[in-house]
């Protein structure tokens, strides 16, 4: 179960994830429509929103939820999944540019959790739906007759499932995971360190700052992936910069010790990322990557450096309860600087962990069990989703 688990969470993607959730779902719908566009509207939920408003889109200086489903009618490809917008290019960029007074994006704040709804009109009417992740097609209909119908139940996710787990259990499977695991893992360290490599190579990239290299390669990453770099970013829990920030800096540190541990240590911060992810939710007001996946990667690094499980444990509490408040207010290049800070303080609670020291039960949030502190990240997280709507009054204005 654990392998089917990962590979779910555990996919390749062009661009921000929530851009490219709408691409999916117009070019999905551009294949059952017949003649000419005449309207494309899509209608999201508002976390979907929030995360698409300030992000560029791959393969393009422009940002917009708009310009992402101009492209994807363009020359999106649907069976491409989460890499829909892998072709993009001059032309396609200039093709999208005459039909983008066609499209229409709205958010619908009554919508609960991940919802794309996509209505595109021409001879016919197509509806496509994707709900819960980035790539679940849940709807399809033409001229209101169902082609496809699956409604969305969240506690049949296998998100859902790893809560069935315990932190023990993901510890003892990474000591001896299946051979298709350490490949994902593997491409997954390949892609990222080369979107990482690309940033570090441009100009004014946040990379280029600091004279740190664990933190600089997120950096890097996160910068690049923001700005429109076209490279893919291999995901983790629905987010690629949640997948840069828990695989890149355990790549650096990593140079020291012997590369099978590598590949386990990084394997254990995909783990620990998604089982976090599956108490607070696909999207949320907290910033996935720079306190749930530094909590993965300094979980990572204590098992790197040979910690003991409660040490590991320790860690993962350590950042939880430090950086619990990082707020998530848009995908955009400032993302580049949260997944640092998170990166500081998972090195920093590695090291901690790692002499014994901890962040004791009853300051804050801390709970005595590491697993009881997520449960409460997880009540919390709930009680502050009118965030989302009030960052919405904010994003774009001056």
């Amino acid at each position: 179960m654990l392998k089917d688990i990962i590979f779910d969470q555990v996919k390749p993607a062009y661009g921000c994830t929530e851009p490219i959730a709408v691409a999916l779902a117009v070019a999905i719908g551009k294949k059952y429509l017949k003649g000419d566009l005449e309207s494309i509207k899509v209608i999201l939920d508002k976390n979907t929103y929030k995360n698409g408003l300030e992000v560029n889109i791959p393969g393009t200086p422009f940002i917009g939820l708009e310009i992402a489903a101009a492209l994807s009618f363009t020359c999106g490809e649907a069976k491409l999944g989460l890499e829909v917008l892998k072709y993009v290019d001059q032309e396609c960029i200039d093709k999208s540019h005459k039909i983008l007074g066609k499209i229409k994006v709205d958010v619908d704040k009554k919508y609960t959790g991940l919802k794309v709804n996509c209505i595109l009109k021409g001879k016919n009417k197509i509806n496509v739906i994707i709900e819960g992740t980035h790539d679940n097609i849940v709807h399809i209909e033409e001229n209101g007759d169902p082609i496809v119908d699956k409604p969305f139940e969240k506690s049949g996710t296998l998100l859902e499932s790893i809560k069935k787990y315990s932190i023990d259990n993901l510890i003892e499977y990474i000591e001896n995971p299946e051979k298709e695991v350490i490949e994902l893992v593997e491409k997954a360290i390949r892609i990222n360190t080369e979107i990482a490599e690309k940033g570090l190579k441009t100009p004014g990239n946040f990379g280029n700052i600091l004279d740190f290299e664990p933190v600089n390669i997120v950096q890097a990453a996160v910068d690049a992936r923001m700005s429109g770099e076209l490279l893919p970013v291999m995901t983790v829990a629905g987010s690629g910069n949640q997948g840069l920030s828990c695989t890149l800096p355990i790549v650096k540190i990593g140079k020291k010790y012997n590369m099978d541990k590598v590949k386990k240590a990084i394997l254990l911060s995909m783990l620990i990322t998604i089982y976090i992810k599956s108490y607070t939710g696909v999207l949320t007001p907290i910033c996935g990557a720079g306190s749930i996946a530094s909590a993965g990667v300094s979980a990572g690094i204590v098992y790197l450096k040979g910690g003991n499980v409660k040490q590991i444990k320790n860690a993962i509490n350590n950042v939880l309860s430090t950086l619990f408040g990082l707020t998530c207010d848009g995908a955009k290049k400032g993302c580049a600087l949260k997944a640092g800070t998170g990166t500081f303080v998972a090195l920093q609670s590695a090291e901690l962990a790692l002499n014994n020291a901890n962040i004791p039960c009853g300051n804050g949030i801390a709970a005595e069990d590491v697993e009881e502190t997520i449960k409460r990240i997880g009540k919390l997280t709930l009680s502050i989703k009118k965030f989302d709507e009030d960052v919405l009054e904010f994003i774009g204005k001056c």
